[in-house]
Formats: structure tokens, sequence, C-alpha cells
């Protein structure tokens, strides 16, 4: 995965609490470790699929479908998510997104945040 430029938060202070305010980049992510989230979010909405690689992370990877349905492959099992469901992939589990189907609109969320976390 590459650095995700240009994604500087805006910042905002609240009775003594600082709050950040991301904006996607070209890419689609939100948040992550270039701009010192402890999480990474991405927003996807009907983007083309690139050739993914199949790969694991060592923590948990949620996907939300707003709109239309997603197919990933995990453990070599095919797994297609419709509109407002949800998807969490356990450590170490193999994955890719296979197909997208309708106005494929959805949200990755992975718990953890550095830079190479695909094996």
């Amino acid at each position: 995965m590459r650095e995700a430029p240009g994604s500087n938060p805006g910042r905002s202070i609240i009775r003594g609490i600082i709050m950040k305010i991301f904006k996607t980049n070209e890419d689609g992510w939100l948040c992550g470790y270039w701009n010192d989230s402890p999480v990474q979010i991405k927003y996807s909405n009907n983007r083309p699929i690139t050739q993914e690689e199949l790969h694991k992370h060592e923590f948990r990877e949620y996907y939300l479908m707003i709109d239309g349905s997603l197919t990933l492959e995990i453990n070599s099992k095919k797994q297609t998510l419709s509109k407002l469901e949800l998807l969490m992939i356990e450590p170490e589990e193999s994955h890719k997104i296979i197909e997208k189907s309708g106005n494929c609109v959805y949200i990755i969320i992975k718990e953890r945040s550095y830079k190479d976390n695909k094996k």
C-alpha cells in the first residue's frame, strides 16, 4: 500500500478536546497511519476493482455495505455482502475483493493502521 498524500485532518478544539476531521484522498482513504489515526478507514463509491491480491492482516477488517453488493473471497470461499450488511474478517483470514454489483458503495475499517500491513 502506498502512502496517502494530502490527507491532513482539520483540527478543532472544543472544551479542551482536540477533534480531527479527515477528508478522503484520491484513493478513498480517510484516515490511517499517514495522518496519525490508529485505525484505517476507506470510503469506496463505485470505484472500479483494482487487481487485488489475496492477502491477510494481523488484525480484524470490516466491510460495511451502504449500497449495491460486494463479493469477496475469504479462505477460498465466496461471500457476498448486500446493502446494510457488515462483514468482519478475522486476523490471518486470507481475503480479496472479487466482484462488485449495482451502485457499489461500502466502507472498509481496519482496526489497526501501520505501513505495509498486508501479508
